[in-house]
């Protein structure tokens, strides 16, 4: 069986009581601001709050949803989803694409954000997927030497 949640801790600011329940908190990002419900433990005296798991992870999306906006660039679901509409697994993606075989995992993971010519990229594409089909053909018709240098 799971542990209980303490109804109260000690708040880590004010040594105030903290509450376990839900609140509204925001994330910030260049002077924008982004509200998001989170269930937490929120102190009665100093509105300090503490976050765990599932409600840390959502505020670190409302984050990155909200960085990506401001950056005017897609978001890490964004991009999953586009790269899941073109048929591509990651290390294919980023192959096909550019940045090397695990730049989507750290775009969909949002350890790092995507680039604007990466955004109108992946945009061009979801409009018109067929064209994925000349950049794979593109790819196999490399050469394995292509991608080496030709200096002595």
């Amino acid at each position: 069986m799971a542990p209980t949640k303490k109804k109260t801790i000690c708040c880590p600011e004010c040594h105030g009581t903290m509450v376990w329940r839900a609140g509204t908190d925001s994330v910030e990002y260049r002077g924008h601001r982004k509200s998001v419900r989170l269930i937490g433990y929120w102190c009665q005296d100093c509105a300090e709050a503490v976050f765990e798991g599932d409600a840390l992870q959502r505020k670190e999306a409302a984050f990155l949803e909200l960085r990506a906006a401001v950056e005017q660039v897609l978001s890490p679901q964004r991009v999953a989803g586009i790269r899941k509409k073109l048929g591509l697994s990651q290390r294919k993606a980023g192959e096909l694409l550019g940045g090397g075989p695990r730049s989507f995992q750290k775009y969909e993971s949002g350890e790092q954000q995507v680039s604007v010519p990466m955004t109108n990229l992946l945009r061009l594409l979801e409009r018109d997927p067929r064209r994925v089909r000349e950049l794979l053909a593109a790819l196999a018709r490399r050469s394995p030497y292509d991608s080496q240098s030709t200096s002595s």
